[in-house]
């Protein structure tokens, strides 16, 4: 008997289990699965909080019972959360929600991935700047907007391809009708009446402007034209626009908030101009030529040519004749002299002739020079010169080789001009490499942890983000610590509406120097978009193209500078030598993986150098002087001021390029080279903007063993001298 009753207690214990099972699956297939993608981007913090919460609770109505999984993403997916909605209620969700920062610029990359196969609601404005496609959900996606300024023509795109919905929460007006009216005002006082005390009345997006009710529920409080006033009490919060000549009512809690009237402040002011146009040319800064050699031919010298002078005239670019297009005052840009002569040497197989003088005005004679009888002529800048023909080299070289090889009428006699005069490198420069130091970078010391500088840097921020050096400051400040939150930052820039052009210049060069090239291309895109008559703009995103691997579209983009294509308004002729040897370079090292059928043929023999030294400037109006110390401790200064080269900064800026190329040739240049700069200040004293200088540093040039090595410095302090670049030329 007994054991009948445990046998019929174990039978009905099984069918309770049972039981139990069933209806605990059929609960849990009630649960809709749901993915909610929460772009916490910089561009969002003035999201409209407020109506994104309204439409979930009017959501977790319809949908009461879900298993929720929520991802944060700004320039990336940030956090994965899940919770459990129960009878609507979606506190713990709405909590977490509340409690996000926004920091970092915007990617919809892997969303697709991590988001469920149910339904997504993915929350943003649609202003995408480090992602250019559209990524692919496997449920049905709900786009929700809760700003007024954002992107309808992604959104819009994104909702086509997943075959989703946009659902856009503002009141739709016509904004650019309403700006246009209202925004010419400096300021307005509101004046208004809630009937309730002690109620928070503050301007969205700027909760620093708030104030506190009166006794009467009274309040003043200072904003603009089109600002949204939001008032809030005991958890609840009500908000509505504010424009000129209306009395709002709105009721909240019951109660009728009146604002009494409207007071306007300031004089009328014109609404802000553009400061750039995007498709504009000829009033954009230009940059300077970047090469140092160049040569031609005997093939390259017409048979008419009757004098040296009209041989080599227009031959060369950054050369230039003197007065009636005399041979003997050539200068050739920059003119780097630290003599007072300002005239190139000429040297006839391998022989220096007498330079004419710019200082004293004396002039040498080239006549003697028969232009049939010239087999090359060759123009060397920089070290090329310097190392082979001394200081008096520094202004540039022209070397003549004849096809005799002779020389006859010369009337200066032989000199031995390869020896560096009064220019040994003591090494007694004092060079000072002090830690850059500004009140936001003290305050983000005094966090112990990395946390507790990051929350320093999120409070900070809204003091110093208009600040062109501020994001690039603590990007460099976070990086040793967490690479992903200094990318995080200076992504930040990405998130501008009219970032500068210093500013995006500085974002390329300091990524690329860190090495996050994903970043570094991306600057430069934007750079590109923004300023597409600089040939810097077409430059860098190559450069980046290349260093992400991306060859094909390295090689397009610098094919299309030299032919003109890449914007025919441009002219980048003059910067041909440089543009050319990264295109010799490139088709050198990856001519298996590249097209090179649309390339000129002269450019698939490569050029090699021991050393290829290229100097790159993110600020137009910079003036600095680069000391370069060579293996026997001598010294030759390249210097980028207006006082010495004026007319070449003047042409760098119509050009829109700013970077210099050096090569390194011959034994003699074997060993350790040392460069230091001396930052002399900014030519435009009103426009401050941070300067980076950046040493790309290539060794064993053009030849299979190719490597590099970049150097990055800060210029900062009038006077000071810092080390640039310390490397070894094998």
């Amino acid at each position: 008997m007994l054991w009948l009753l445990n046998t019929f207690i174990a039978m009905k214990s099984k069918l309770l289990f049972v039981l139990l099972f069933f209806s605990i699956l059929a609960f849990s297939q009630h649960k809709k699965l749901v993915t909610i993608c929460w772009d916490v981007s910089l561009s969002m913090q003035d999201r409209d909080t407020f109506r994104e919460f309204y439409f979930l609770d009017a959501y977790f109505q319809t949908v009461k019972e879900a298993e929720v999984t929520l991802l944060t993403f700004s320039d990336k997916v940030l956090s994965k959360d899940v919770f459990t909605i129960s009878n609507g209620n979606w506190d713990g969700l709405k909590q977490k929600l509340s409690a996000h920062f926004h920091d970092g610029a915007t990617s919809y990359k892997n969303l697709g991935e991590y988001a469920g196969q149910d339904e997504v609601l993915l929350f943003t404005d649609g202003r995408q700047n480090m992602y250019s496609g559209s990524p692919q959900f496997k449920g049905e996606l709900f786009i929700i907007n809760g700003k007024k300024d954002f992107d309808r023509a992604n959104l819009n795109l994104l909702a086509i391809m997943n075959n989703g919905n946009l659902v856009n929460l503002p009141e739709r007006k016509d904004v650019e009708e309403k700006d246009n009216d209202l925004n010419q005002y400096s300021g307005v006082v509101y004046s208004g009446t809630t009937g309730v005390s002690n109620t928070l009345v503050y301007i969205k997006g700027d909760v620093q402007n708030q104030v506190y009710t009166n006794d009467q529920g009274a309040f003043n409080i200072n904003g603009v034209i089109g600002d949204t006033l939001v008032v809030s009490k005991d958890g609840r919060a009500a908000e509505f626009p504010l424009e000129e000549n209306r009395n709002l009512v709105f009721s909240f809690e019951e109660t009728e908030i009146q604002l009494q009237e409207i007071v306007l402040k300031g004089e009328a002011i014109e609404k802000p101009s553009e400061n750039f146009a995007t498709t504009g040319f000829g009033k954009e800064n230009k940059d300077k030529i970047g090469y140092a050699v160049q040569s031609i031919t005997e093939d390259d010298i017409s048979d008419i040519s009757y004098t040296v002078n009209n041989a080599v005239q227009g031959k060369f670019s950054g050369v230039r004749l003197g007065q009636n297009d005399d041979l003997s005052q050539v200068i050739m840009r920059p003119s780097n002299s630290i003599l007072g002569n300002n005239y190139g040497l000429i040297v006839v197989d391998g022989v220096p002739i007498e330079r004419s003088n710019s200082f004293s005005g004396k002039i040498s004679d080239t006549d003697f020079i028969d232009p049939q009888n010239i087999a090359e002529v060759t123009v060397l800048k920089g070290l090329s010169a310097t190392n082979r023909f001394g200081s008096l080299g520094a202004n540039g070289v022209l070397l003549i080789t004849t096809k005799t090889a002779t020389v006859s009428g010369s009337s200066s006699e032989g000199k031995d001009l390869a020896r560096l005069k009064n220019n040994i490198y003591d090494g007694k420069v004092q060079v000072n490499n002090k830690t850059l130091v500004t009140p936001y970078l003290r305050e983000l010391k005094k966090g112990k942890t990395l946390q507790e500088a990051y929350d320093i840097y999120l409070s900070q921020r809204k003091n110093y983000l208009e600040n062109t050096e501020y994001l690039l400051d603590v990007f460099e400040f976070f990086h040793a610590s967490s690479p992903d939150i200094g990318e995080r930052i200076v992504s930040n820039i990405l998130e501008k509406d009219n970032p500068n052009y210093e500013e995006l210049s500085g974002m390329f060069l300091k990524c690329s120097e860190k090495g996050s090239h994903e970043l570094a291309l991306l600057a430069a895109q934007r750079k590109l978009e923004l300023f597409p008559n600089k040939i810097q703009s077409y430059y860098d995103v190559a450069l980046a193209e290349g260093n992400n691997g991306h060859y094909q579209e390295a090689l397009n983009t610098l094919n299309a500078m030299i032919t003109g294509e890449a914007n025919p308004k441009v002219d980048f002729s003059r910067n041909e030598k440089l543009i050319g040897t990264e295109i010799r370079n490139l088709i050198n090292r990856e001519r298996s993986q590249l097209d090179v059928s649309k390339v000129n043929p002269s450019y698939y023999n490569n050029l090699t150098y021991n050393t290829r030294v290229v100097l790159d400037w993110n600020n137009p109006d910079a003036e600095f002087v680069v000391q370069f110390v060579n293996p026997q401790k001598r010294f030759f200064n390249w210097e980028h001021t207006e006082m010495v080269d004026r007319s070449g900064i003047i042409d760098e800026i119509r050009q829109g390029f700013f970077n210099e190329q050096f090569e390194i040739v011959g034994a003699e240049t074997k060993g350790d080279w040392l460069l230091n700069v001396t930052y002399m200040g900014n030519r435009n004293p009103s426009k401050q903007a941070p300067t980076f200088l950046k040493c790309r540093v290539q060794y064993n040039f053009g030849k299979p063993n190719q490597r590099e090595e970049e150097f990055l410095v800060r210029l900062q302090d009038v006077g000071q001298v810092q080390e640039l670049a310390k490397f070894k030329v094998d």
